[in-house]
């Protein structure tokens, strides 16, 4: 018979595609998960997985019963979100996603106010870039997300427009532009410029907007959150684009805006449509559309 806890064990492998990372996940040894893989396929008499080289790769056995196993511990989560419900508190888990902007200047200011409000419910904020924090919820290891509208969704999800937020040409305070009103569209091809990786909403607007305008723009460095874009800025070693939430109250940058160019996006609320909301979820989902501006909560 097929327990729980082996199937728990090869949706992790499967997932992550990697035995030792479905061991880190399940907090356990890389032998044991690899144990209990082969009492499975001891089981059912056939091959589950197959590896070439360092790489994992599923059979088509394996892509079969791991399309089930989804589906086994989705239901195993509705059951337990319908206990909830009939419950009617307001404990329980939170798993909530967001990209590096909502994420760092936005969402734990939010998180504090709605914790204040519903101190039984413990919130779990993962952060990462847009591209990532998509797939997590698409995979249903997270209730929700915030992510910026750049990053195309796949159509199993919800999205639903948020918060509005500015981008800012920032360069540094010792630079020559920062005596100017204002910054000339095309002056912006002859200076270096320093960006998020690639899976950054923020990279995506800026790059679609610059290719709309036919500019082409020299990259000097490309680093992995916002915060880094700032120091690196502050530090000379180029110019940016980054969010208005991002660089309030931030020495050693200078802030400009662009003529005939504007630097617009969304912040989008995102979920799976088949998702069943925990009291939790639903409880966070409203509070969010609540907020008009994270600086008057």
């Amino acid at each position: 018979m097929i327990n729980a806890n082996h199937l728990k064990v090869f949706n992790s492998v499967a997932t992550n595609l990697s035995f030792s990372r479905a061991a880190e996940e399940l907090y356990t040894s890389q032998p044991s998960v690899s144990t209990q893989i082969k009492k499975l396929e001891e089981y059912l008499s056939i091959r589950l997985f197959e590896q070439h080289g360092k790489k994992v790769f599923l059979t088509e056995a394996g892509t079969t019963l791991f399309l089930y196993s989804q589906k086994v511990f989705s239901l195993i989560d509705e059951a337990v979100h319908a206990i909830e419900e009939l419950k009617g508190g307001h404990k329980g888990r939170l798993l909530i996603g967001a990209s590096t902007t909502p994420g760092v200047y936005l969402l734990p200011k939010i998180l504090g106010t709605y914790k204040s409000m519903y101190p039984g419910i413990v919130p779990k904020l993962e952060i990462a870039n847009s591209q990532r924090i998509v797939e997590m919820v698409n995979t249903n290891k997270l209730d929700i997300c915030i992510v910026g509208e750049e990053i195309i969704t796949p159509p199993e999800l919800h999205v639903e427009p948020w918060l509005k937020d500015e981008l800012f040409l920032i360069v540094p305070d010792q630079h020559p532009w920062t005596n100017k009103a204002s910054v000339h569209v095309r002056d912006l091809e002859h200076e270096q410029f320093i960006f998020r990786e690639r899976g950054s909403s923020t990279r995506s607007i800026i790059e679609n907007i610059l290719a709309n305008h036919g500019l082409k723009v020299s990259i000097a460095l490309e680093l992995n959150n916002t915060e880094a874009v700032k120091q690196a800025v502050s530090a000379g070693l180029g110019v940016s684009i980054v969010s208005g939430f991002s660089v309030i109250g931030h020495s050693g940058i200078v802030c400009l805006p662009i003529e005939g160019l504007g630097f617009y996006r969304m912040f989008n609320i995102i979920y799976h449509k088949n998702k069943i909301f925990s009291p939790a979820t639903k409880s966070f989902s409203a509070f969010l559309k609540e907020v008009k501006q994270p600086r008057n909560i």
